[in-house]
């Protein structure tokens, strides 16, 4: 068996991560990432390394296992994106070489050579030969080859980004003993981050999205669970039903002014309808109040279907610009859920002037079949990279969320 509460990139130990070990695993895996197979049917990199720990193929083996590159996606929505590695790299690397110099007379040979090797390299020199090394090389020494950062996080996203190992994974069968698989992975492993003044990248966590109303929320929560499932535990809601929780844009305005008084550190998006009511209730948060890093308000973006869209008002039925006057979610959702029975879309309808911004307030005409007939979609599931191609707006909105702390 393991020895130590290990995490392994293809069949090697990440050692740094070790001392992390809870923290290392709430930011590698989901909860779908947890297995208890006889280790004859066990992944088979894991297979490899458990018939050397224990007795034979029938023994039930319990880990947590995932595909790096899906490791490395959850990475980047935590803030580890390859820009940010890649400036920690430029400013490691020259302190990491000086390092070398000061023990060349240590006596340690194949140190000084690899250090006289990495000398002068530019990251994508350095990239490019440590990609030929491979990940024995790099594993040789420990962390990445003969260059460790202080986050460790960003030492292991490099890692899957240089060397491109297949999957991530840790052994639970005997390390870890309290597993309960009937709960969810934050609650079994749930810890708390180390304080620290070494050059880290601060992780986002997880990240609530407030927004007008439940339908808004119905909508992302399940856009999210259906079409990128592994960040799905990563998001949280506001549950409108449960509490009684009346919606709209001021009350979106209401919270975040709620939660910045009581510097609530969780990261927090407030994400307003692209209309009038949504962009004036943006512009007197941004007006009046300075709010916490770990806050970030925006609207619904633009959307093409929107550029010209049919509306109903004083003046019949005409398609006009409604992005910025009447653009809700429901605009996001495709042009099958946006259709009525005889396959022309559903109008928006001006309901109310608005003195302020001198433009009138508009809704979705029928916009509950519009949202049941996306959410019918999304609980018919099925391969998730189709359900994004069919439904780009939605897969363009979701980017933008998952790119607010980027």
């Amino acid at each position: 068996m393991s020895d130590e509460r290990d995490i392994f990139v293809d069949n090697k130990p990440f050692h740094d991560l070790a001392m992390n070990w809870e923290s290392s695993c709430l930011l590698c895996f989901a909860d779908d990432d947890f297995y208890e197979r006889p280790i004859s049917e066990a992944h088979p990199i894991v297979r490899q390394n458990a018939l050397e720990w224990y007795e034979d193929e029938t023994t039930i083996v319990r880990y947590l296992y995932s595909p790096a590159t899906k490791v490395r996606r959850r990475m980047e929505i935590q803030g580890y994106t390859t820009e940010k590695c890649r400036a920690l790299w430029e400013r490691e690397f020259g302190r990491h070489i000086a390092r070398g110099e000061e023990i060349r007379d240590a006596g340690y040979s194949d140190f000084n050579k690899e250090i006289e090797a990495q000398k002068g390299l530019s990251f994508e020199q350095w990239e490019a030969r440590e990609n030929q090394l491979g990940l024995e090389h790099m594993m040789r020494w420990g962390g990445i080859h003969l260059f460790n950062f202080a986050d460790m996080f960003a030492s292991l996203a490099l890692s899957i980004d240089v060397y491109k190992p297949a999957a991530v994974w840790t052994d639970l069968t005997s390390s870890f003993g309290e597993f309960d698989s009937t709960l969810s992975l934050r609650a079994n492993l749930l810890g708390q981050p180390r304080e620290t003044e070494v050059d880290f990248i601060e992780t986002t966590g997880n990240v609530l999205i407030l927004t007008e109303g439940t339908s808004d929320t119905k909508v992302l929560s399940s856009a999210i669970r259906a079409m990128y499932p592994e960040f799905a535990d990563m998001f949280e809601f506001v549950d409108f039903e449960e509490f009684k929780i009346e919606g709209g844009a001021s009350l979106v305005t209401k919270m975040v002014k709620a939660f910045a008084g009581v510097r609530m550190s969780q990261r927090i998006i407030a994400l307003f309808d692209n209309d009038v009511a949504g962009l004036e209730q943006k512009a007197i948060l941004d007006r009046t109040i300075k709010l916490p890093p770990s806050i970030r308000t925006m609207v619904l973006p633009d959307v093409a279907i929107g550029q010209a869209y049919p509306t109903l008002g004083p003046e019949g039925l005409r398609s006009v610009n409604v992005n910025g006057a009447a653009c809700s979610i429901e605009l996001f959702l495709g042009k099958e859920a946006l259709a009525d029975e005889h396959g022309n879309l559903r109008p928006i309808r001006w309901s109310s002037w608005n003195k302020a911004s001198s433009r009138y307030q508009g809704e979705l005409e029928n916009k509950n079949a519009a949202t049941l007939h996306f959410l019918d979609a999304m609980k018919a599931g099925g391969d998730a990279p189709s359900l994004r191609a069919k439904f780009p707006e939605m897969d363009g909105l979701l980017h933008v969320i998952f790119r607010a702390f980027g």
